[in-house]
């Protein structure tokens, strides 16, 4: 099955591989000050007063390019690699250990992972009520709702932004996978794997690597600070997002209903609009949910594209980290975390519901 389902997946794995060597807000959170990695150090120099600091930022950006590029090639040679030393295993059909061990590895590391991100957002939610926790107390021996009163007041401008940029980015990303969706079924156009290469680009390329020179681009067309540039920028990373999540449920779609509908006279725009868009609501509910919670969660384009002129819930997340005060932490944390959540929930309510069978129903 490995050998089969791999190559589906490359393109995902690379994408995280990248990612992972490049993140800045989790390193800005997590990991140590002094010295910093260098995602957050480029950051670091790219903001900096001194604008001689804007030539080490570039250099050192082309280095976090050139480490994600050789990573990716490592990590394809090591694909090559292990084909080649399985092939003789896989030939016999070896199974041994293997087999009953993997699952429950795999199992086990999801549970922990999850159940680690779930024990964060309750803490985070604990403390966005707590009037007064002292270790070890398991539990705050004081309730308050002040700190939502505090912290909602503060992150009204914050919380509109987010929703706007979300909301724009996403519907114009949806708007632009269905364009590209249906001219591929209209025009009877193939699916060559090197398409998704340029899909994936965004996500394949550390965001600090060219984000930096996107801003140069931005302040010699005019438009830095702006909201176009703001929305742009998220439009690149929801896209990828958006496109992967619908594209198999929409080429999936049985064209017997199609077929069904132009022999009785429909039109190709009638059938996108009321038989196809009808049938695939689910999956382009979903479609845009995903868009709308990339788009939260970004941090880089947001302090790229907008100059420092717009705040998010992910930049002020940032920010409130430095400080001391985890209450209001809590409620900026929270609120962060609802809202794809509350993204997920809508579109799953709005989903048609399947029936049962006639037959099931009795």
């Amino acid at each position: 099955m490995l050998p089969q389902l791999y190559p589906l997946i490359r393109l995902p794995v690379y994408a995280v591989l990248a990612f992972g060597l490049s993140v800045v807000d989790v390193a800005l959170i997590l990991g140590p000050a002094t010295p910093p990695p260098l995602a957050p150090l480029i950051l670091r120099w790219a903001n900096d007063p001194d604008l001689g600091q804007r030539f080490p930022a570039a250099a050192a950006a082309c280095l976090q390019l050139g480490l994600a590029a050789a990573a990716i090639v490592l990590w394809a040679a090591t694909e090559r690699l292990a084909a080649r030393l399985a092939r003789g295993w896989l030939a016999g059909g070896g199974r041994g250990i293997a087999e009953r061990l993997w699952p429950i590895l795999a199992g086990g590391l999801m549970t922990a992972t999850l159940g680690l991100a779930a024990a964060g957002t309750v803490g985070m939610g604990l403390w966005s009520v707590a009037s007064l926790w002292r270790f070890p107390a398991p539990l705050p021996t004081a309730w308050t709702l002040d700190n939502w009163r505090r912290g909602l007041a503060g992150l009204a401008w914050p919380l509109s932004t987010s929703l706007t940029v979300g909301l724009v980015a996403a519907l114009l990303a949806l708007a632009l996978t269905l364009g590209c969706l249906e001219n591929e079924q209209r025009r009877r156009l193939a699916r060559p794997r090197r398409s998704l290469w340029l899909l994936y680009l965004p996500l394949l390329v550390p965001q600090i690597a060219f984000l930096f020179g996107l801003q140069a681009w931005l302040v010699a067309l005019g438009i830095d600070g702006s909201w176009l540039a703001l929305i742009w920028s998220h439009l690149l990373f929801v896209l990828p997002y958006v496109f992967l999540t619908l594209a198999d449920s929409y080429r999936a779609l049985d064209e017997r209903f199609l077929r069904s509908a132009a022999c009785l006279g429909a039109a190709p725009d009638r059938m996108f609009w009321r038989i196809k868009l009808p049938l695939l609501r689910r999956p382009v509910l979903i479609a845009l949910a995903t868009g709308f919670s990339v788009s939260i969660a970004l941090y880089l384009p947001t302090v790229f594209a907008g100059a420092g002129r717009f705040a998010t819930l992910t930049t002020e997340a940032i920010a409130l980290a430095a400080g001391a005060d985890r209450r209001l932490i809590g409620v900026e944390t929270f609120l962060q975390s609802a809202l794809p959540l509350a993204a997920f929930a809508l579109a799953l309510a709005l989903s048609p519901r399947r029936r049962p069978p006639a037959a099931d129903r009795r």
